[in-house]
């Protein structure tokens, strides 16, 4: 037998929140991959989730409910709803432990990438990114929680960057800071697998590959 789906027992509501991408495959052998970004409600009550398809607000609705708070079902076009694979997020409850880069969760279930935290007035101290390169200022009293992603570390050998550019050597024992703008001494080395490197690594998370360049 089969697994249960990752929706299965899950409401409306719940699904959205999880924030992840899933790839819908349609009876006709579409496929669809991408997030389940806006809940609505029809003339009859009924309510749906659904997976915007282009920068012209196309949607495709892929489950639906009697209210965002039941369980939901997919319509006979769709065929199967699978999670794929995303970076797991830590949850942030405590508001004051908020910080940039973390994912704001409102009270309605939307979800808002926290670009500054400032003191705006009138109750409003996180600054994020709506759709379309719109930045807005969101009320203290709409947080409900934030996800904060796994910060990526380097997984394999060769050159990384870190967020702000710095470069870094990872062979399979040593992971080396390369600090050429500083004194040779700001040069700092651990064996890649330590707890000492993971800790230190995660200060200057996110890395990404250093591509290479002829010379």
């Amino acid at each position: 037998m089969s697994e249960k789906p990752f929706w299965a027992g899950k409401t409306l509501m719940e699904i959205q929140n999880l924030d992840k991408r899933v790839k819908v495959t349609m009876e006709n052998g579409d496929v669809f991959i991408g997030k389940l970004v806006r809940r609505s409600r029809d003339a009859d009550g009924m309510c749906s989730l659904s997976m915007q398809l282009d920068a012209h607000r196309t949607y495709l609705h892929v489950f639906s409910a009697e209210s965002f708070d039941t369980q939901p079902v997919i319509p006979s076009y769709v065929d199967t709803v699978e999670l794929l694979d995303d970076p797991e997020c830590e949850r942030i409850d405590d508001i004051d432990d908020v910080r940039e880069g973390d994912i704001f969760v409102a009270k309605d279930g939307n979800h808002y990438p926290i670009k500054h935290i400032g003191d705006y007035g009138l109750g409003a101290t996180f600054c994020v990114s709506l759709p379309y390169g719109i930045r807005a200022w969101l009320a203290d009293s709409a947080f409900s929680y934030a996800l904060r992603p796994e910060p990526k570390l380097p997984d394999h050998d060769g050159l990384w960057l870190d967020k702000g550019d710095g470069l870094w050597l990872v062979t399979g024992t040593t992971v080396i800071e390369i600090a050429p703008k500083d004194p040779p001494a700001a040069s700092i080395s651990y064996p890649a697998s330590s707890i000492e490197a993971s800790e230190r690594l995660s200060l200057f998370a996110t890395f990404r590959l250093a591509k290479a360049v002829e010379a």
